[in-house]
């Protein structure tokens, strides 16, 4: 149990739900970065048949963009746990 009377421990819990808060705020604030007005949704048939005629399938580009995204919110995530 957590002893909220002492001070040293109230503002370590503190501090920690802040970093805790600044992490999904990250988060939430990298997925609002790629707007529908701006970035409407491709046409992925097209899209495939574009890629696949240049040797590259469209699973391994999506793939990749899963990869980097997932990792960089792992990194957000551990930064707030670390904090």
């Amino acid at each position: 149990m957590i002893d909220l009377d002492n001070e040293i421990n109230r503002d370590a819990l503190i501090e920690r739900i802040d970093n805790l808060q600044d992490a999904l705020q990250s988060i939430v604030a990298w997925s609002q970065a790629y707007p529908l007005e701006v970035f409407p949704e491709p046409d992925l048939k097209k899209a495939r048949a574009l890629l696949e005629a240049g040797g590259i399938s469209l699973d391994s580009v999506s793939a990749h963009c899963m990869r980097h995204v997932i990792i960089s919110v792992g990194e957000i995530a551990r930064r707030g746990l670390d904090g």
